[in-house]
């Protein structure tokens, strides 16, 4: 049957949006217990409406809940969470976001006993069980006095020996901690790295070598070395300490640039792992907690399985510390992310969470000795729709000052329609979050959701992104609202230029700092005629007064000293420059979003209402930084089909209303 000729945006679709919220799983934070061949893994679903649980697969491949309702696995550490649990022999420790406590779950009873003390100011993460399951190590957070100046974060110890909730500080003076590992040779030797403001975990990071002298009743460090992050130049970061069986610690830096791969023996001899360092980055921005980039063998630990990241794209491979060589391990999958080494028998095996444009993120086992692999589990339930997917294009394009900057391209793609003869589909410029982050070519059911109805869609790696090495990546410094914006009109231009995307169709779409993006190019340039702002940020003066601790200095770094600066961000706050706004904008926001508060789209959906510019606001309870219920997702996917379809004249097969102000104004 022959595709019907139907206008740009109004294809029809079988990626609607309750096939996107329906069919989607998003697991993470994987581990498997050794001694049994259990995996747990934390799991958000359309099932417990946005509510983060651990599940529990056994190793004959039953598969349960292990955290019902009302137990929240979940952790507001940072605000943005991560490592909310680890396991143990026959038990596994969580946090509860429900009450903030750290609980004792038993594996077989599924019973919960907290081991914390009743106190919703206090949160808990990035748990590390000692050897001998008498007590662990995790990153503590206190907001007893919650301001963002006064949140005090340290190491605690929670014993495991004792019948009363029993919590010790062992570690406190820095502004951050993350990542203690104990080393399974030596269990009074551990490591973690901290951090101090103005910094971020990507800037500048101290890696400590630490001994503890455990007796009863107490844990202290009695003696640490600091393995890097002396560097003056603060141009050294150091993430992921993790030790091998052998006792030896293996951890990433990019003082040469990249993040590579290091060693140390015995708390000394810090060494690059390969003969010499390589342009490609082997994790990305640390801004959640218990990151896996790689992981030693379980049958060699000079060998250690990693994820790189060049060029954009991730790849696999094993690197071998005493030939200091890297070995690619080839494989079809263009996202690689959580690398956990175990074995199968005598084989070495590999869990991993990986994902490709056409290909759903899924877990599984990939066996290092056959290159054959198991999935696990899939993240979509139902069966991607090949002919309505969208193949991303890699692209370098050139930008401001002759520089080059990097994108994925993602044509309109549609089996059953094609467009009429001579036209042009509109654009969707894509910036993201962060800054600090990156996107890349993983299934995107959100891009194909616009591209299957004929909206063409770009995703701008602009200067300050990672996966390209340090100096891409500090680009950015002091140029926020100025580097970022430049790349993606540069983007849409190169694609006018090219012929791709008709040029009277262009919007800006981003959220959180990708929203501020998008309503700095609609204040400052007159590039696109309309944008779309998921939680973003209008008044970046405000964002330097009114944030949370962990990026309470960052705009330090991204425009200049607060308050010195103050001019600088009231130059480049979109709200002050609201005057120059032209075109109509949609806002789409969480009510309890306490890292871009509700007020910053307010201000600015005001300023452009008392202008008489077409502008839609959407506010959704219950929700934070991003949107987790699966009735919002749906709701913000539609609404902004809907504005933009109004905008540019088209009509979607699937629109529904959404109230704009001054409508009548709109192709004024």
């Amino acid at each position: 049957m022959a595709p019907i000729v139907t206008p740009y945006g109004e294809w029809k679709s079988p990626i609607d949006v309750d096939f996107i919220t329906s069919s989607t799983v998003k697991t993470s934070d994987l581990r498997k217990n050794e001694q049994t061949g259990d995996l747990f893994w934390s799991e958000i679903n359309a099932a417990t409406n946005g509510r983060q649980t651990i599940m529990h697969r056994t190793a004959s491949g039953v598969t349960s809940e292990l955290t019902p309702e009302p137990f929240i696995a979940r952790t507001r550490v940072h605000e943005y969470g991560g490592g909310a649990f680890t396991v143990a022999s026959d038990f596994l420790i969580s946090s509860n976001d429900a009450d903030c406590r750290l609980y004792k779950v038993d594996i077989a009873t599924r019973k919960a006993t907290a081991l914390t003390p009743e106190n919703r100011q206090w949160r808990y993460a990035d748990i590390a069980i000692h050897p001998s399951e008498t007590f662990f190590i995790c990153v503590r957070e206190d907001h007893t006095v919650d301001t963002p100046q006064t949140v005090v974060n340290t190491l605690v110890v929670v014993r495991l020996d004792t019948q009363e909730p029993n919590v010790e500080i062992l570690a406190e003076g820095a502004d951050f901690y993350a990542h203690p590992r104990f080393n399974p040779v030596q269990p009074s030797e551990f490591a973690y790295f901290s951090w101090n403001h103005p910094f971020m975990t990507w800037d500048h990071t101290q890696l400590y070598y630490n001994h503890l002298e455990v007796s009863t009743g107490a844990v202290k460090i009695v003696s640490k070395t600091l393995l890097a992050g002396a560097d003056k130049s603060h141009e050294e970061s150091s993430n992921q300490p993790r030790f091998a069986a052998d006792g030896t610690l293996y951890f990433c830096n990019d003082k040469t640039g990249f993040w590579n791969l290091y060693s140390c023996k015995n708390g000394k001899d810090v060494e690059l792992v390969l003969d010499g360092p390589i342009e490609a980055e082997f994790q990305g921005p640390a801004w959640r907690l218990g990151s896996r980039s790689f992981y030693p063998l379980k049958s060699d630990p000079s060998k250690i399985a990693c994820t790189y990241i060049k060029n954009g794209l991730h790849r696999l491979a094993i690197v071998d510390s005493k030939t200091k060589s890297m070995k690619e391990v080839p494989t079809e999958f263009q996202v690689i992310e959580s690398v956990y080494a175990t074995t199968q028998g005598q084989d070495d095996v590999l869990l991993m969470s990986v994902g490709s444009y056409n290909v759903p993120s899924q877990v599984i086992s990939y066996n290092l000795r056959t290159n054959a692999y198991e999935v696990l589990m899939k993240s979509s339930s139902v069966e991607v729709p090949q002919g309505w997917i969208s193949k991303p294009e890699p692209l370098t394009f050139k930008t401001t000052n002759g520089l080059d900057a990097y994108a994925f391209y993602y044509p309109p793609t549609n089996a059953d329609h094609v467009a009429p003869e001579g036209t042009l589909p509109p654009l969707r410029v894509l910036s993201h979050g962060g800054p600090t982050a990156a996107y890349g070519s993983d299934l995107n059911w959100n891009i194909n959701y616009f591209t299957s109805r004929g909206i063409a869609c770009i995703a701008v790696n602009y200067g300050g992104s990672t996966s390209y090495g340090r100096e891409f990546r500090n680009r950015l410094r002091t140029l926020w609202g100025v580097v970022d914006v430049d790349d993606c009109c540069n983007a849409a231009t190169f694609l006018v230029q090219r012929g791709n995307v008709d040029k009277d169709k262009l919007a800006i779409v981003g959220g959180s700092a990708g929203g501020y993006t998008t309503l700095a190019c609609l204040a400052f340039r007159n590039v696109f005629k309309a944008g779309v702002s998921h939680y973003g940020i209008g008044d970046v003066e405000t964002l330097a007064k009114d944030t949370h601790k962990f990026e309470l200095l960052y705009p330090d770094s991204l425009i200049g000293p607060y308050p010195a600066a103050k001019k600088i961000y009231i130059e480049r706050s979109p709200l002050y420059s609201a005057d120059q706004i032209t075109c109509p904008c949609a806002f789409f926001q969480g009510q309890d979003d306490k890292v871009v508060p509700p007020n910053q789209a307010e201000m600015m959906v005001d300023a452009l209402r008392k202008r008489g510019l077409p502008v839609a606001y959407v506010l959704f309870e219950g929700e934070g930084h991003g949107f987790r219920i699966p009735k919002n997702v749906k709701a913000a996917l539609q609404g902004e089909v809907s504005f933009l379809g109004r905008i540019f004249g088209f009509q979607p097969f699937d629109a529904v209303h959404i109230d704009i102000e001054n409508e009548e104004a709109i192709g004024k």
